[in-house]
C-alpha cells in the first residue's frame, strides 16, 4: 500500500510531499521539494496515469533494457528523448481547481480502464479528494457517505 503524506511547515511558502510503500520502502522518501520543483505525486498502481501524463508506460526502459541488453548509458539518452511526449502542464501555476480535475481524470481514468482489462482492478468506487493549503490547510473536497449495515 502506498503512502503520499503533504503538508506545509509554518512559515515556510511551499509544502512538502512525502511518499513510502509498506511494506517494500518504510522509509518516506521526500517528493516536489524546493521552491522550482513543482509536479504532481502518485503510488500504487500508476500504469495508466503514467502513460497519459509521461506519454509511455512505465515498464517500457525496464523492458528495453532487458530485452535489447541496452548498456545503461544508451538507457539515460533514451529516457531524455521520452521526456519529450510529457503532457505539457504547467503545475507552477495550475489553479488548485484545475488540480483537483486532474486528480479526478487521472482515477476516473484508471477506474474505466480497469474495468475493461486482464489484470488487478484495484482502483474504484467513490473517490475522495482533499485539498491542502497553506492558508486553509486540509479541505475536503468530495467524500463518499460512510454507511453501516443494511436493516
Amino acid at each position: 500500500m502506498t503512502f503520499i503524506v503533504g503538508g506545509y511547515n509554518e512559515g515556510e511558502p511551499y509544502g512538502e510531499v512525502y511518499l513510502f510503500s509498506i511494506p517494500n520502502q518504510p522509509d518516506p522518501e521526500p517528493r516536489n521539494s524546493g521552491a522550482n520543483n513543482f509536479g504532481m505525486t502518485w503510488g500504487g498502481q500508476m500504469e495508466l496515469a503514467s502513460r497519459l501524463i509521461h506519454g509511455y508506460d512505465p515498464m517500457l526502459v525496464p523492458a528495453l533494457k532487458e530485452e535489447l541488453k541496452l548498456p545503461d548509458e544508451t538507457l539515460i539518452k533514451i529516457q531524455g528523448i521520452l521526456k519529450k511526449l510529457q503532457f505539457p502542464i504547467p503545475y507552477q501555476v495550475l489553479p488548485l481547481q484545475d488540480c483537483v480535475n486532474l486528480a479526478t481524470l487521472l482515477i476516473r481514468t484508471t477506474i474505466s480502464a480497469q474495468s475493461v482489462c486482464i489484470g488487478i482492478r484495484g482502483v474504484g468506487g467513490p473517490i475522495d479528494i482533499a485539498t491542502i493549503t497553506r492558508t486553509d490547510g486540509l479541505q475536503s473536497v468530495q467524500s463518499k457517505k460512510i454507511q453501516g449495515e443494511w436493516l
